[in-house]
């Protein structure tokens, strides 16, 4: 195995879309857009469909070339190519190339929920545990049990969610909150997806953990059933143009999570009319909210 650098270019006043779309033509490994934020400061959980400005405070351009490449004949093509006065400024970080499988795997932990229950992945070794253990591997799917929100939604299943109900997933990525709520409650869950490759990796983790529950892309889904419980764990902006299809589905309870503290008036004030949405839980900036419709 080889090594790599990463080149990060520091640019001002100069449009990094464009930038990127000149770079690309280098012939190089790869060329990315970064961002420079925290998970928590950044605008990666806000509305695909309208997504924030892309500056140079925010995010960065980062070069991925083989060790051996000089750095300084690609520090001069960039100059070239993006037309500037002088040449860019710039960090080198080497790395030493690995298997990215194991590597990747080894980001993956057993993750304690509760002291009956926790989320791991299934190369994991299996320890004795007296509790409910979920299996989910990694895909497409948004949910390892790692996020906050995850957590959040995972602690109200076990804590609150009545048995003998009927159960909605919107937005159940990877299966984690669908394959909670069958293991932890018998319940009958059903999970709504925008994404098929999430889908089907739901289904994948489905089977790794012994089930059988259905899942539907949303375009397909039916707003004619009613749910006994909705659970909705995505994005804020999302949650605030579902509130009326959430109305025609919800029956007695709606949980909803994926939301930053700071968002949390935006949401209750958007489903004022027909539910009492109350903060629940808190966790790194991230909230749950409850309500029980209206009689």
């Amino acid at each position: 195995m080889g090594n790599w650098k990463n080149i990060t270019l520091h640019l001002t006043d100069i449009d990094l879309k464009d930038a990127f779309n000149k770079l690309s033509y280098l012939d190089i490994i790869s060329v990315t857009i970064q961002d420079k934020r925290t998970p928590n400061d950044s605008d990666w959980y806000d509305d695909p469909n309208n997504p924030s400005n892309i500056d140079n405070e925010t995010h960065k351009i980062v070069l991925l070339i083989d060790f051996t490449y000089p750095t300084i004949n690609l520090i001069n093509e960039a100059q070239f190519i993006l037309g500037l006065d002088s040449l860019p400024k710039y960090n080198e970080d080497i790395f030493e190339d690995k298997d990215w499988v194991k590597f990747t795997q080894s980001q993956f932990e057993e993750i304690l929920i509760s002291k009956s229950l926790r989320v791991l992945p299934p190369w994991v070794k299996k320890t004795d545990f007296r509790g409910e253990s979920i299996y989910i591997e990694p895909g497409s799917g948004f949910g390892t049990g790692t996020h906050p929100t995850t957590k959040l939604c995972l602690r109200w299943i076990e804590e609150s969610l009545k048995k003998n109900q009927t159960v909605l997933d919107f937005g159940s990525g990877s299966g984690i909150l669908s394959i909670a709520v069958s293991k932890i409650t018998r319940n009958e869950i059903t999970g709504v997806e925008i994404d098929q490759l999430a889908i089907d990796n739901a289904y994948h983790n489905n089977k790794i953990n012994g089930l059988k529950i259905k899942y539907a892309l949303s375009k397909d889904f039916s707003l004619n059933k009613k749910y006994d419980t909705v659970i909705s764990n995505i994005l804020a902006s999302v949650l605030i143009t579902l509130s009326e299809d959430f109305r025609l589905i919800t029956k007695k309870e709606l949980v909803l999570s994926g939301i930053l503290t700071s968002q949390k008036e935006i949401v209750i004030a958007k489903y004022k009319d027909w539910i009492d949405l109350k903060l629940v839980y808190e966790s790194e900036d991230w909230c749950l909210l409850y309500g029980k419709l209206k009689s």
